[in-house]
């Protein structure tokens, strides 16, 4: 089979992740890397063993005619560049969030959809094993059907990389400032319960830091007629930490994303309930050495479920069928997420 093209345009941090997931698809070939820095772009093709490395975005699609582009640059560039891949005849894979605005993801979304092209937006976090496995059992039997869910998102924005005021962190000027950079993540969830439709929505900010450039911590309460959820992101978690609890009508599901654990509560005798509390207590120590291990060798394991994605991803370039993550899951999360930062909806 011919090897599906690919290309990557911004070669920051998480680039490192992409080429190195790449580098394990079969039936993928980079076939082009590009950045507005010729001495990144040189050291991050030594390193990956990739190339050829451009400075000018345009010459790249010129030349290398890749099949896919992988767009990580701040998220206020990324409607010319993905517009500029597909008007190419690219696929677009986006680094979250995919846009500043709604409006500028459904340009990107209608340019994609009139040309039969694949656009994505990286929700790795949907795609690790304990999620997909919490989100299969709803409407089960074992657990029955969601009533409510909260979904907490804790980072640290106190660091340099956001809080340094002489080189201001791209996510801070962003509409919404940086919790936009995070929203993503717990919307995603939230959308796989709530589906695409909710009746209201009331969200309340601040600014724990004092001197950061935008606010950081948001708490949100969203709900229609059948399920309702409480969004939480907060700039001060120590250790970071991403977590949902599900409650549905015959049990509770605890889900820590971070440390890849599911636990799940039902009713029963109360010596069911101590053997229960048990064996979760035994599955949040095992839980904690596996978060060590990761903490103290490797960042793998945060990024297991974008190796899940982006296998999913290409499995369906190469096939012509539909992508794991669909348009109507990109239109929720990021209405979502626009509500969620929209001045009316604050209390």
């Amino acid at each position: 089979m011919t090897p599906v093209r690919a290309a990557v345009v911004g070669l920051g941090g998480i680039a490192e992740e992409h080429l190195s997931k790449l580098r394990k698809l079969e039936g993928v070939e980079v076939v082009g890397i590009c950045d507005l820095s010729r001495t990144l772009v040189d050291a991050v093709g030594e390193r990956y063993g990739v190339g050829p490395g451009y400075t000018s975005y345009e010459l790249m699609l010129e030349e290398a005619k890749p099949d896919v582009v992988h767009v990580l640059t701040p998220p206020a560039t990324h409607l010319d560049l993905v517009l500029a891949a597909l008007e190419s005849g690219a696929h677009a894979f986006v680094e979250k969030p995919i846009a500043p605005s709604l409006a500028e993801y459904e340009q990107m979304r209608d340019a994609a959809g009139s040309r039969g092209l694949l656009l994505v937006e990286n929700y790795n976090y949907l795609f690790m094993d304990v999620v997909q496995r919490a989100l299969d059992l709803v409407g089960s039997s074992q657990v029955g059907e969601a009533v409510n869910l909260d979904v907490s998102m804790g980072v640290s924005l106190a660091g340099p990389t956001y809080a340094d005021p002489e080189i201001p962190h791209f996510g801070h000027l962003l509409p919404g400032g940086a919790l936009r950079n995070f929203a993503s993540h717990p919307a995603s969830i939230a959308t796989a319960v709530l589906g695409d439709e909710w009746t209201s929505v009331g969200v309340s900010q601040r600014r724990l830091q004092e001197g950061l450039p935008s606010k950081d911590e948001l708490r949100a309460l969203v709900g229609n007629d059948r399920v309702s959820a409480a969004i939480s992101i907060t700039s001060h978690s120590q250790p970071s930490e991403f977590v949902f609890v599900l409650r549905c009508t015959e049990a509770t599901l605890e889900c820590d994303v971070f440390g890849q654990r599911l636990a799940i509560a039902a009713g029963g005798s109360p010596l069911a309930k101590v053997g229960g509390d048990l064996k979760q207590g035994l599955g949040r120590i095992a839980a904690a050495a596996a978060t060590m291990r990761r903490a103290t060798t490797t960042r793998e394991g945060y990024f297991q479920g974008f190796e899940r994605l982006l296998g999913g991803f290409y499995a369906a370039v190469a096939a012509g069928t539909e992508p794991p993550i669909s348009i109507a899951r990109m239109d929720a999360t990021n209405r979502l997420v626009e509500e969620l930062l929209a001045p009316e909806n604050q209390l």
